[in-house]
């Protein structure tokens, strides 16, 4: 955690506005309301609390205003303490106002503890100040300390926002935890289109890359219109003199919550890589000025991502830019990359569903490598160290990587406690050429990571393929068909003690329905209704934290078994018919319960609802169509059974 501290010289006065967290429309459009500090009622757990500052006048043209001026906000309830970076926010309003200069300053706080917390916010400036450890001059601020009182949440721990759930959090095993429920996470969701950020209603966002991509016509900038009509009445919008407005992006949003995901996987960065029209400068060719507006609209959609339950899995870089020298990079880790890391945690780090992610493909290497060198596994140890030391909430870090490099650069990393764990990318023709499927991939970096003493949360992001991807739902062009991708990808990723699976669209010349062009997510819509009856299933009925790989312990061979053993077995049948389970180590007697992947519904009794411990036992015969895929859950018998 980073305790030094930042702001700026001859402050005038300190505004203090809260984030009281219940839905609504506020001024800066980001659907919670934000109070003075005058009733302690407004503040409750897990909710935002925001600290705006009047102090100097700053622009965010101006490479000073974010380097030569340090913010930071101590807040302390007992013995908790959290060390805050803050940020330039032009005039308070800037997502409305589209102001690019001003005398606001924010901090953004999500409290962990009710009761009563105190801050201390403490200001300095000097050359560089934001990113060193150097101290710079500070500067008195009128109401830089007070208190505040945190109750308990209005949100239901059963609702999709996160507010009821609390901060999600790696917890030194296979899966990441809410710190409020309890609850741990298994992850299903969308992975593209990964330029979701390049979306016409940003300000000053525009298609750098021009022409690279025909297929995609003139206006390259995603609209995601099909999705208008999702938008809601009280949803947060924001909107410019040209009609440009936050609506569709929003009601995207609305659709893949209600269609039951959970994450969506997206770049803050892609020029020179792919899409070329998402970064958070104030222009692609600048590296020490933030486009504070667009930030703060981004800050909106990340917001109600955050109250409609979707995780929000931040790329940082990709493979094309992720070491750049005119970038990013000068040098082993430069002041561009640690400038662009604050500002990203500092903005957006108090969300509570976040995982941030050193970059997609980062350590590719390539005899044609245009863009500078790969990334050391050196650096990708020095850069997690920073964005861990950096981020107060200690987010869970990962890193995504090409499958045919994956041992060359994920084996240095493992042990390396800053990083939570890894983010695959996998195709059948890799796993054809190792011999293996996904399921057996996922295990094996499961197991490697056990052995190095630092256990992982191992995601598979970009399953599939880079041509194809998940094919829409209607689809004629070829790829894995969809059936084949919940069997082998969803389910033998979740069997396998994977952390859970992001959907990529692939790339077939950026056709309509591809990663960087698609526009309507109900195009996949029932590989979306497969995933949420999965992760539905595991949440409601599987003991999966407590539960590891063992596919020995069934006789066939083309199963899954996820056991913990004498508590708890799950197999999955991903070709239908039966099997033997060994269960000579357990005693007692076992329920059987069979579940339809294909279907959901509720558990149902096979051809023999128990049987007992101490032997091989047969499972017995699905309740109906037995020769498709089911998952058969067994667990000791209750007593009134």
């Amino acid at each position: 955690m980073n305790d030094r501290i930042f702001l700026a010289p001859f402050l005038l006065m300190a505004i203090l506005l809260f984030g009281c967290g219940d839905s609504g429309t506020s001024s800066d459009g980001s659907g919670l309301e934000r109070h003075t500090a005058t009733d302690d009622s407004d503040h409750a757990i897990w909710h935002t609390v925001t600290l705006t500052f009047a102090g100097p006048q700053g622009s965010e043209n101006d490479p000073a205003t974010f380097l030569d001026y340090r913010l930071t906000v101590t807040f302390a309830n007992g013995n908790q303490v959290f060390v805050v970076p803050g940020y330039f926010a032009a005039d308070g309003d800037a997502a409305n106002s589209h102001a690019t200069s001003g005398n606001q300053w924010r901090v953004n706080f999500t409290p962990n503890a009710t009761g009563r917390w105190t801050y201390q916010a403490v200001l300095e400036t000097g050359p560089r100040v934001s990113i060193n450890d150097a101290p710079g001059t500070r500067v008195a601020l009128d109401h830089a300390a007070g208190s505040f009182t945190v109750g308990p949440s209005r949100i239901s721990p059963d609702a999709r926002d996160f507010r009821g759930k609390g901060r999600l959090a790696y917890v030194g095993g296979r899966y990441l935890r809410f710190e409020g429920t309890g609850n741990y996470f298994l992850k299903g969701g969308a992975g593209s289109p990964e330029n979701l950020l390049g979306y016409y209603g940003f300000d000053g966002t525009f298609d750098a890359g021009g022409a690279r991509y025909p297929s995609l016509g003139e206006d390259q900038l995603h609209h995601f219109e099909p999705h208008a009509s999702d938008f809601r009445a009280g949803d947060p919008n924001w909107t410019d003199d040209e009609g440009h407005e936050g609506r569709n992006i929003i009601g995207l949003i609305n659709y893949l919550s209600g269609a039951g995901l959970n994450s969506q996987y997206f770049l803050t960065m892609n020029y020179e890589g792919d899409g070329w029209e998402v970064w958070p400068w104030t222009h692609f060719e600048e590296r020490e000025t933030f486009d504070v507006s667009r930030l703060a609209q981004w800050e909106i959609l990340f917001s109600h991502m955050q109250t409609q339950g979707i995780l929000l899995h931040v790329l940082l870089t990709e493979t094309e830019n992720e070491s750049m020298f005119e970038i990013l990079d000068g040098g082993p880790f430069s002041d561009t990359r640690k400038l662009y890391y604050r500002e990203m945690v500092a903005r957006f780090g108090h969300h509570l569903a976040l995982i941030w992610n050193l970059g997609e493909e980062n350590g590719h290497e390539d005899d044609e490598r245009q863009f500078g060198a790969a990334t050391s596994a050196e650096q990708m140890k020095a850069f997690s160290s920073y964005l861990a030391a950096t981020d107060p909430y200690d987010h869970p870090i990962v890193v995504h990587h090409y499958p045919f490099e994956q041992d060359r650069v994920f084996e240095p990393l493992i042990g390396h406690e800053p990083l939570a764990g890894v983010s695959l990318q996998l195709d059948d023709v890799y796993l054809d050429e190792q011999g293996w499927d996904y399921n057996e991939e996922i295990q094996r970096w499961v197991a490697a990571a056990d052995a190095g003493g630092h256990p992982w949360v191992v995601n598979l992001d970009e399953p599939l393929g880079w041509e194809f991807g998940l094919v829409a739902d209607d689809s004629v062009d070829g790829g894995v068909s969809q059936e084949d991708a919940r069997k082998d990808v969803l389910w033998g990723t979740y069997m396998a003690g994977g952390a859970g699976v992001e959907w990529y669209f692939g790339w077939r010349d950026n056709s309509p329905t591809s990663d960087l062009g698609v526009e309507d997510m109900r195009l996949r819509a029932a590989m979306w209704a497969k995933t949420r009856i999965a992760t539905a299933f595991f949440e409601a009925h599987v003991p999966f934290q407590a539960m590891s790989a063992n596919n020995s312990l069934t006789k066939t061979t083309d199963d899954y078994v996820l056991a913990a053993p004498g508590t708890a077995y799950l197999i999955y049948l991903k070709n239908g018919g039966t099997t033997d389970l060994d269960l000579s180590a357990a005693n007692g007697e076992y329920a059987v319960r069979w579940f339809d992947p294909r279907s959901g519904g509720e558990l149902q009794t096979g051809s023999r609802p128990t049987i007992a411990g101490g032997l091989v036992q047969s499972l017995g015969h699905a309740p109906s169509n037995p020769a498709k895929d089911w998952a058969v859950l067994v667990m000791p018998k209750k007593i009134d059974e």
